[in-house]
């Protein structure tokens, strides 16, 4: 009698697990990517202050991004469009396009792309300036630095 019982009790404890179907959870993660280069042209950094330059391409910018909400990209000037002596005040004026859109680099400039995509963009940097004679200017070298910055949105 006792084997029956704990025949029967197994029995019904077995019964309680068995089941017709079953789930299988799978699951993956894809890490984020924020990423910004920027590959300056030979020419960037040898500029001719004295030959004016309309559209000079002076830089790439690859642009990676895979946030839901998109990327946006900010540009900086620390001298706010201007190329300045270095060691001294003078200024040379400039201004640049990027992707063929003004850059207003006096205030920060921001370009926002909303697309919940992964990509990964090329992007010109051009620029612009009237040449101005040596011999109108103070000799040294001028400089400017422009920070890019990559956020998701």
């Amino acid at each position: 009698m006792k084997v029956f019982i704990v025949f029967i009790a197994l029995t019904l404890m077995t019964g309680a697990f068995a089941a017709t179907s079953g789930n299988l959870l799978l699951k993956g993660q894809v890490p984020d990517v924020l990423d910004i280069v920027i590959a300056p042209e030979t020419i960037a950094s040898t500029l001719p202050l004295d030959v004016s330059q309309n559209g000079t391409k002076v830089a790439t910018v690859t642009e990676k991004s895979n946030a839901p909400l998109g990327y946006k990209v900010k540009m900086v000037s620390a001298n706010l469009s201007n190329l300045k002596r270095t060691g001294g005040t003078e200024l040379f004026p400039y201004y640049i396009t990027y992707n063929d859109l003004p850059v207003n680099l006096i205030e920060t400039q921001t370009y926002g792309y909303h697309d919940a995509e992964a990509v990964v963009v090329n992007r010109d940097i051009k620029v612009f300036y009237t040449g101005v004679a040596a011999e109108n200017m103070v000799a040294g070298e001028y400089t400017d630095t422009i920070t890019f910055t990559i956020t998701a949105n």
